[in-house]
């Protein structure tokens, strides 16, 4: 009875939270839906910046870091050849610039807010991309990024955006070696041609299926973080983002009594590595900083998890989650899956996501880069964070676990998160625009309320029993 008046105790409280508007301002925005576009941004100073579109508007609010309105500029939209708001930057005072591009970035048209003298700058870029490819695009470190791949040679192109100026920079990955996950050796052209570069925001909530591709790019502040993996290892690039200076870093994977799958997640400076096979399975911390393994845990298809949070889950698309009985169960499930494992900064804990994703209308395996733009919090991109359960052939195969900075397990009931309550919202309610960005130590989901036309903030928080 206890345990259940706590757990109300918490749903309520939780809940509450969610209900906490911030600020509301009226604006009206021209339909079609089609043409509305919403961006959230946040500098230094913590002001938050709203840029708001439609067909013939661009609208930008501007809030103090304790998110009380403070201004607007209205201009007109960009042409119809710059079709969406794809990133911003800031000035050294603060003022912020957006950046709207053609379908294929080739023409950018930057226009720069100056909220003191109440005026805008516009400049165009003409991009010419000779035989390159798009990578993944960012706001980080008040510049706006552009990341390519050059077809014929092993480097990384980067295009900076700032002050009504674009810096471009190349990193030379030529003189190092690289593996595929089986441990072929070849280019490093060519292993991102086959696996890509799936960028992970690490202050968000990640599914698996984000998760699971071998190659991945994180970005914390001024620095981008390069993670490839193979059976037998994780390799690790750390480029700074000022000197485009690149450090190497290769860390083991952990050793089974069988051969099995691997994978690996960056945060905060540390690296969590995962090996599965139908037998065995193997979790680990690595402190970048020292190389030192914090801590390992091992099962195998007899053993109880010990290190677990949550039951034995399976789901598939938008169904419910059901309960595996039996650890052999669910490692023989997870060696026909694509691995990932993911990682999370609670109020008190550290939350790992740990399992596997499959297709179960195709061959079982999971087709890499149907996740562009799914991610459950955005960092103001205006993502949809229900996109995650759009994908129904999905089946998500995992278990939760809670642990200290120590990487110690924790056996902790698992509160409820701020995505969950997010998710519930933007489910119960149809917004014609939202957007879900961190703020502080919280997340605010930002939406067009059509019916009272005006722009709405709403502050979730994870729970915390402190």
């Amino acid at each position: 009875m206890k345990k259940l008046l706590f757990a109300l105790f918490v749903l309520t409280t939780f809940t509450s939270f969610g209900q906490t508007i911030l600020a509301s301002h009226p604006l009206e925005l021209r339909k079609s839906r089609n043409n509305q576009q919403l961006l959230n941004a946040v500098n230094l100073k913590k002001d938050v910046f709203t840029f708001a579109s439609d067909k013939e508007k661009l609208n930008v609010l501007k809030y103090s870091k304790f998110l009380f309105f403070q201004d607007s500029i209205s201009v007109n939209r960009p042409d119809k050849e710059y079709e969406f708001m794809a990133g911003y930057s800031f000035e050294n005072n603060g003022n912020p610039c957006t950046y709207w591009a053609s379908e294929d970035f080739r023409k950018l048209q930057s226009i720069t807010f100056d909220f003191e003298n109440r005026n805008t700058k516009v400049d165009n870029f003409q991009l010419a991309f000779t035989d390159e490819s798009i990578l993944n695009t960012f706001s980080e470190n008040n510049f706006f990024y552009i990341l390519t791949l050059p077809k014929n040679d092993d480097r990384l192109k980067i295009y900076a955006f700032r002050r009504g100026q674009v810096y471009e920079k190349s990193i030379d990955f030529s003189n190092y070696k690289f593996i595929d996950s089986k441990g072929k050796s070849l280019a490093f052209n060519q292993l991102i041609r086959e696996n890509g570069l799936e960028m992970i925001d690490t202050k968000a909530v990640n599914p698996l299926f984000q998760t699971v591709g071998k190659s991945k790019m994180f970005i914390e502040g001024n620095k981008m973080v390069l993670t490839f993996d193979s059976t037998m290892q994780t390799q690790i690039f750390q480029v700074d983002l000022n000197s485009f200076s690149v450090s190497e870093q290769i860390i083991p994977q952990q050793m089974l009594v069988n051969s099995g799958k691997s994978n690996s997640y960056f945060h905060q400076n540390k690296l969590y590595q995962i090996k599965v096979n139908d037998g065995e399975l193997a979790v680990s911390s690595v402190d970048l900083a020292s190389g030192n393994v914090l801590k390992k845990y091992y099962a195998n298809s007899k053993d109880e998890i010990s290190f677990r949070n949550s039951p034995l889950l399976t789901q598939t698309g938008r169904q419910a989650g059901r309960e595996m009985k039996t650890t052999k169960k669910f490692l023989q499930r997870l060696s026909s899956s694509e691995i990932g494992i993911s990682v999370y900064q609670t109020p008190h804990e550290l939350m790992l996501t740990v399992g596997g994703i499959r297709n179960v209308n195709s061959t079982g395996s999971i087709l890499l880069g149907i996740t562009a733009g799914a991610a459950m919090v955005a960092t103001g991109t205006g993502a949809d964070v229900s996109d995650m359960f759009d994908a129904q052939d999905l089946q998500s195969t995992y278990f939760e676990a809670l642990f200290d900075d120590k990487f110690e397990h924790q056996n902790l009931e698992q509160l409820p998160l701020a995505v969950d309550g997010i998710s519930q919202f933007l489910a119960e309610n149809n917004f014609s625009l939202q957007s879900v960005f961190p703020f502080e130590n919280y997340y605010i989901v930002n939406y067009y309320d059509a019916k009272k036309k005006e722009l709405v903030m709403r502050r979730f928080e994870d729970a915390s029993d402190f």
